[in-house]
């Protein structure tokens, strides 16, 4: 069994996607749309092998004399058995200003199979500009962007903050490895997903798309689902590739607040 490169790239980082028509209130831990500290754990799935696990988690960056800003981070891993025939160890960061929620710097260090990337974009928003370098070969870009343009970790959270009507598609700009990216969101519509933590939970349906679909899935085609609540959390994603399909589905959810995905999680 081999799994396809970039699937930690692609489901892993964006199992993190929430797209909030409300706006929680985590007033007694931050002002953001979300709560900074959360962290959420996803059982990965090839067909209906368990094969892994992702975490996905949030915390501030507090030094006198700078702005606050805020770290996101993802971790995704292969199991032991899989490991041994297709070992998978990526960890991704986007570091963003906690007033702008614009990305200053995002890194990415993925481990799959034999291949290893190593890189880092630096953003500079005034200049409208970022600076993709590979720290794995030396190379360097210089990449022209918009005033909205974001890493793909920094933009799924970002999402946390407005919607998508069912049947209406946005597009945005992102940045994947060293090259800039349309993407296309759709909202679907709304399902019941079944996760057995946390039983039948209401979910809006949406499908991203990019250019060619090299964003998020090489070949084939990604869905996710994401709670009808103030969380608005992820549930469950599905991408549909060559000979199978491979699935990130929610474990579990930790940090501040005592809601019911907070206690469920217990």
């Amino acid at each position: 069994m081999k799994i396809p490169t970039g699937i930690a790239r692609g489901v892993v980082a964006l199992i993190a996607w929430t797209c909030a028509m409300i706006v929680p209130a985590y007033a007694e831990t931050n002002t953001m749309w979300f709560p900074v500290g959360e962290k959420l754990t996803y059982r990965l799935y090839w067909g209906i092998v368990p094969v892994g696990t992702a975490w996905i988690g949030s915390s501030w960056i507090r030094e006198e004399g700078k702005p606050d800003r805020i770290s996101i981070t993802m971790r995704g891993k292969t199991g032991r058995i899989v490991s041994a025939l297709y070992p998978v160890e990526d960890f991704v960061e986007s570091i963003v200003d906690a007033k702008t929620f614009l990305p200053i710097r995002y890194t990415q260090r993925l481990r799959e199979g034999k291949k290893k990337r190593d890189d880092v974009v630096e953003f500079d928003h005034a200049a409208g500009k970022a600076h993709w370098s590979s720290e794995s070969d030396g190379k360097s870009k210089d990449i022209d962007i918009e005033a909205e343009t974001r890493d793909v970790l920094s933009f799924v959270y970002y999402m946390r903050s407005r919607g998508i009507d069912v049947g209406k598609t946005e597009k945005f700009q992102v940045i994947v490895d060293e090259d800039l990216y349309e993407l296309s969101v759709t909202g679907l519509g709304h399902e019941k997903v079944y996760m057995s933590a946390f039983g039948d939970v209401r979910c809006l349906k949406l499908e991203p798309k990019a250019k060619f679909g090299e964003v998020f899935v090489r070949q084939g085609r990604l869905n996710m689902w994401f709670s009808a609540d103030d969380r608005k959390i992820c549930a469950k994603a599905d991408a549909e590739v060559p000979l199978a399909s491979v699935k990130a589905i929610l474990r579990k959810v930790e940090g501040p607040g005592n809601d019911l995905w907070i206690k469920k999680s217990k």
